[in-house]
């Protein structure tokens, strides 16, 4: 019997037909995967950038509105040293007014939660970048432990005092003693020193905020041009 034979070459024809399909479908698969992680990495920068133009606006009003309070309990001090004299009614007024009515800094971190969260972050591809964002939110959360400082302050101190001898509602003092005491006054230094260390902490995450909003800038101006 005539052996038949094998033709090898349609063979191997089939077999690189085979590979150039699995392959050009495993390459057009990575591309697609590429693509779709580029435009997810466009997204949180975008997302990223709008959070920190909202955060702007905040700490830029925080700035102004602490520094005010600042400047305030500062011309108490100084009129005090002036005189020479304990506090009167319409000067203790003012320390209750400025030390009881406060604000906090409430970040815009929704971007930055769901990135870590998601574990994303290394979508960013920009190393420095990168970098940047995650020492921004570290440093926020160093605002928010600077902001704690006086609320325990105010809680531990200033509340207790209030309570007992200021009306809240009338805004005024149950008896004069309450502000010419030793503890209302080391209340209102304390409380002063407290807020101008916020002050400190807000201006220098303004100013981190301001650096990371210029660098997120200049990426989505790159990638948008490409």
């Amino acid at each position: 019997m005539k052996k038949r034979k094998i033709n090898w070459a349609y063979y191997i024809v089939e077999l690189l037909v085979v590979f150039i399909g699995v392959t050009a479908g495993f390459v057009l698969n990575n591309w697609r995967e590429d693509k779709a992680e580029i435009r997810l990495e466009q997204k949180y920068i975008s997302s990223f950038y709008n959070d920190i133009v909202s955060d702007e606006t905040t700490l830029d009003s925080l700035v102004f509105r602490t520094q005010k309070k600042v400047d305030n309990l500062m011309d108490v001090l100084k009129k005090t040293e002036i005189i020479k004299e304990p506090l009167n009614e319409d000067l203790a007024k003012l320390i209750v007014k400025e030390v009881i009515y406060f604000a906090w800094f409430s970040p815009t971190n929704d971007t930055y939660d769901d990135i870590i969260n998601s574990g994303n972050l290394n979508l960013i591809s920009d190393y420095e970048l990168k970098e940047k964002i995650s020492s921004y939110y570290s440093f926020l959360i160093e605002v928010k432990n600077v902001e704690q400082y006086y609320k325990d302050h105010f809680k531990d101190y200033g509340f207790p005092i209030l309570y007992k001898n200021y009306h809240l509602f009338k805004q005024e003092f149950i008896n004069d003693q309450c502000y010419k005491s030793l503890e209302f006054t080391n209340m209102f230094l304390a409380g002063m020193a407290l807020y101008q260390q916020n002050l400190k902490m807000y201006k220098q995450a303004l100013e981190i905020n301001l650096e990371l909003k210029a660098e997120l800038s200049k990426v989505i101006i790159i990638k948008t041009n490409k």
